[in-house]
């Protein structure tokens, strides 16, 4: 007897989080770019992770559930912290700072081709042809975003394999979150996970920007804006969409779901960042669209 379709594809009010995720993560790719013009890349981070995690597990509290994890539960919950946090946040920070905000965007949400490749491996998770067309169109319009700009990923090769790493480490983040299911509350995790995946940034940000309380004192207006935009939303609300939707949805349908996100980052990069739209964004927004349809309709049984 095979799997309820709703188990294959995203339930009605799970577009809901596919649509936040876009907007908030989206648009977050040029304000990183304004925090870390502002603050050294660990110490920008090291500011917003910890009050955004704080604030998940104060809403866990309030909302009556356990913060508590079972000692058992530590080992695996410090390694998903270490890939889905650390390693994603420490080399996106750096990535983007060699790299235009669209262009880091794009790099950043080939998520989907890597994800689905390690639930192939780690889960063997089933891979419908609707849903391998969707992967392949969605992928197009990726391509068709990064067009002439692989010449200028020629130019800064260091940046752009920050990002696929970061990429790579978030995919893998996302497959053992599915494998291993922790049976702790939503809040109680993703603020568990920020809080144990911000120490290691926060301890190496001293080494690397010797006068983080000077930059601290001297920030912009707009720095100041990217910082609480990531503490209250790139940081506490789509944390939480996110990590709702990879535990509880198959591997593919949730990487789909991200890749609305590159192309409101290009969008936005060229609305904050004064770069102009094309004929490949209206394209790429079209073959994301055909995409995501592949996931967000179900499937006849």
């Amino acid at each position: 007897m095979g799997a309820p379709a709703a188990q294959h594809a995203l339930p009605a009010k799970g577009l809901t989080l596919v649509v936040l995720l876009a907007l908030v993560w989206g648009c977050n790719w040029p304000v990183l770019k304004l925090g870390v013009a502002g603050l050294a890349p660990l110490t920008f981070r090291a500011v917003t992770l910890p009050f955004a995690a704080l604030g998940l597990l104060a809403i866990a509290k309030f909302s009556a559930e356990s913060i508590r994890i079972p000692s058992q539960w530590w080992p695996r919950v410090a390694i998903l912290a270490l890939l889905n946090i650390t390693a994603w946040n420490w080399l996106i920070l750096f990535g983007i700072q060699q790299m235009a905000a669209g262009r880091a965007a794009i790099l950043a949400y080939t998520l989907p081709i890597w994800s689905v490749l390690l639930s192939l491996w780690l889960l063997h998770e089933p891979i419908s042809p609707r849903k391998l067309a969707g992967l392949l169109v969605g992928m197009a319009g990726m391509a068709v975003l990064l067009g002439d700009e692989i010449v200028n990923l020629r130019r800064t090769p260091v940046g752009a394999l920050l990002i696929i790493g970061a990429a790579i480490s978030w995919a893998l983040g996302t497959v053992l979150l599915r494998r291993w299911a922790p049976p702790l509350p939503q809040n109680t995790l993703t603020g568990w996970m920020m809080l144990l995946g911000w120490a290691p940034l926060a301890a190496a940000a001293p080494l690397l920007d010797p006068h983080p309380f000077a930059s601290l004192a001297a920030m912009s207006g707009a720095t100041w804006f990217a910082v609480i935009y990531n503490i209250f939303f790139a940081g506490t609300v789509a944390y939480w969409a996110w990590f709702r939707m990879a535990r509880t949805l198959p591997v593919v349908v949730s990487s789909l779901s991200s890749l609305p996100v590159p192309v409101v980052g290009v969008i936005s990069g060229m609305l904050m960042l004064g770069e102009r739209p094309g004929p490949a964004e209206f394209i790429a927004l079209a073959l994301v669209l055909a995409s995501l349809a592949a996931v967000l309709v179900p499937e006849r049984r």
